[in-house]
């Protein structure tokens, strides 16, 4: 009787351990002229996506310029259990939580499959504000998780595009039962301000606005410019569709 009890509390520890471990993704992400090494740690409630410390490459100047971040960078954080999602963007002068809803992604899944370092990944397609993704996830990795904030499969994606070319990850290494990362309640809870995604937007859109309203003001004959202000990954968000009814 006693083993018995013993091989329940066991099993039921090895279950916890199982649950509250973490497992580590490493990604090369190229997002349109941006590449950075990006990595994935989640367990089975929680992710954590950095992708900060980003190097620009003008591939027709070959000038690099580097955008300003903190030690931690841009970090999208998901909670499985609270349906929670947000974006942590620091710049020189603060950190800001964009909040988001979870993403609703009606994927595809395809009968494509391949072999990449021992897993077997499946093909799946889903459109998400304004472009059309291709991911390839596997089901021997627990979990629904992804880069950015794609998931909702029945694995963890390993590899992901974009139709048009504009975004592409690929993982480069995967490292099983690590710790909780340890910077995880600075990034929950050390920011000066919080927007949703829908006021980020619109903030951004005023800032552009201002800052040409500005230098037409200080302009004495008429002149043009050229301004360019780089490519979002989101296009189109669901509220403007709701706007133009």
């Amino acid at each position: 009787m006693k083993q018995f009890l013993y091989l329940i509390i066991l099993s039921f520890s090895t279950l916890q351990a199982q649950q509250t471990d973490w497992v580590q993704i490493g990604y090369t992400q190229i997002l349109g002229s941006q590449i950075t090494n990006a990595k994935l740690l989640y367990n089975n409630n929680e992710s954590v996506y950095y992708f900060g410390n980003i190097t620009k490459i003008d591939t027709t100047s070959l000038n690099m310029t580097y955008n300003v971040t903190d030690d931690i960078g841009t970090v999208i954080y998901k909670n499985q259990k609270e349906k929670k999602l947000f974006t942590r963007m620091a710049s020189k002068k603060e950190v800001v939580l964009i909040t988001d809803d979870f993403p609703n992604l009606n994927w595809t899944l395809s009968n494509e499959t391949k072999t990449t370092a021992d897993f077997t990944l499946t093909k799946a397609f889903a459109d998400f504000r304004g472009r059309k993704y291709i991911a390839w996830f596997s089901e021997q990795l627990q979990g629904n998780n992804g880069p950015l904030k794609m998931g909702g499969l029945p694995g963890t994606i390993l590899e992901l595009e974009t139709e048009d070319g504009f975004l592409n990850v690929t993982f480069d290494r995967i490292i099983f039962n690590i710790p909780e990362p340890i910077l995880l309640d600075r990034i929950i809870n050390k920011y000066d301000r919080i927007l949703t995604q829908k006021q980020l937007v619109a903030e951004s859109k005023d800032a552009i606005e201002n800052f040409m309203a500005k230098l037409m003001s200080k302009q004495t004959r008429e002149v043009s410019f050229k301004f360019s202000v780089d490519e979002s990954l989101e296009k189109v968000y669901e509220w403007e569709n709701e706007e133009h009814k």
